[in-house]
């Protein structure tokens, strides 16, 4: 079993990162951190300057005990070292993560069309590397040289599971 003290949650756009870095803190006691926090000045809007956010985050990094989940690779990737365990969260193919996205949208109401269409043309070039992340690395890619501290869960399923049958 992994030691579970420094938890590092990468992973698709609505996979369910946040909710699983919650049950995981209120479980093992553990704080949590979103990359969102680091990333932006302003919520969803105004971007924090990059090297600024990547020292911020790296004090995080040096402390004995935390979760952080996010998909901002420059922010994870300082953490990936010092994480006792990585948990992957993925999609089994990209209709499945549409079909979350969209259902996420119908939920909540600060989000306009317009952002899930970027959002979904985001994934999706992020998924097989087109337009500007064409060249750039997958969270599979960025994560294979940590292959024996990832716990890959590929549905809510198995989330479930995992969060259920966690010894303490």
């Amino acid at each position: 079993m992994h030691n579970l003290k420094k938890i590092i949650i990468i992973g698709d756009a609505g996979r369910g990162k946040s909710t699983l870095a919650l049950a995981l803190s209120k479980k093992l006691g553990l704080p949590q951190y979103s990359t969102d926090d680091y990333f932006y000045e302003v919520k969803f809007s105004k971007p924090r300057d990059k090297e600024e956010s990547i020292r911020d985050i790296s004090k995080l990094y040096h402390k004995d005990r935390w979760i952080v989940e996010g998909t901002t690779e420059h922010l994870l990737r300082p953490g990936l070292d010092s994480a006792d365990t990585i948990i992957y969260l993925t999609y089994t193919n990209i209709l499945s993560q549409w079909f979350v996205l969209i259902k996420r949208f119908l939920i909540r109401k600060d989000e306009s069309i317009v952002e899930l269409v970027k959002l979904m043309k985001h994934v999706l070039y992020k998924r097989y590397g087109l337009g500007h992340k064409k060249g750039k690395l997958t969270h599979k890619e960025v994560v294979a040289p940590y292959k024996d501290k990832v716990i890959l869960l590929s549905s809510f399923k198995s989330i479930d599971y995992f969060i259920e049958n966690l010894e303490l």
